[in-house]
């Protein structure tokens, strides 16, 4: 399931399906230090401890657009992926294009920002795992020896409207190693028809709002220079997905 996007005036409005699907998960959290837990939303009420985590992506293989299971408002340019694949620019790629085209960003900006994190040199997924002293614990009359080991998220918090952006170094599933997810955050009171929805289950159809805005369009810059110090794969990806748009952005 993919969100839709609608550019009202100067914003851009990102419309949610009130229901957990794929990259979209609905969470509940006291406080922005918490783990957060998922819930049903068609059996528990959304209130102000509600957030929505969204793993937001850059890229998507152009094969996944041509046979109709992806979508992206970006296809007359491509490049060519760290993995090797064949790519279109997507979602936050899709949201920094369309703010320069409404004028939430000046198209000199992308330049600026291509510059800046064509620098960087730090990444987050060498941040070392580390593991503490080993525990001896019983369950159901079987020892065990417990590790905790730590995968560290990094996080921004403080951001113009509430929202969050979160690195964090998970386990692969299907390789060895880890890699860093990126998740943005945004809390229930940050969509702008969250009161329809207070207090009560979603239903099928109910959607969430989120506008982007002279107010909070930084929240995609920030996301961007997050991606880019994520690894040295998301740096390459990111500064050629940079160019890309900074040269449709001189059309």
């Amino acid at each position: 399931m993919e969100i839709k996007y609608e550019i009202q005036g100067d914003a851009i409005s990102l419309f949610f399906p009130a229901a957990n699907a794929g990259k979209f998960r609905f969470k509940k959290r006291d406080t922005n230090l918490e783990f957060g837990y998922s819930f049903s939303t068609r059996k528990e009420t959304f209130d102000e401890h509600v957030y929505l985590e969204w793993q937001i992506g850059y890229d998507v293989p152009v094969a996944d657009v041509e046979k109709g299971e992806k979508r992206t408002v970006i296809t007359g340019v491509s490049f060519i992926g760290s993995n090797g694949k064949l790519k279109y620019p997507y979602e936050l790629s899709e949201l920094l294009h369309m703010s320069v085209q409404v004028g939430l960003l000046p198209r000199e900006r992308l330049q600026v920002l291509l510059d800046e994190v064509a620098g960087y040199e730090s990444f987050i997924d060498q941040k070392p795992i580390t593991t503490e002293s080993a525990l001896i614990v019983s369950l159901n009359g079987v020892t065990f020896k417990e590790t905790t080991i730590k995968l560290p998220t990094l996080y921004m918090p403080d951001t113009a409207d509430g929202t969050q952006i979160e690195a964090s170094i998970e386990k692969q599933q299907y390789a060895t190693g880890v890699q860093p997810m990126i998740y943005f955050c945004i809390p229930f009171a940050a969509f702008e028809n969250a009161p329809a929805l207070s207090g009560r289950p979603s239903v099928r159809g109910d959607e969430l709002v989120y506008v982007i805005s002279q107010d909070n369009v930084t929240n995609l810059v920030l996301m961007v220079k997050v991606f880019a110090m994520a690894s040295e794969r998301h740096h390459n990806d990111v500064a050629h997905i940079l160019k890309l748009l900074v040269e449709m952005s001189e059309r």
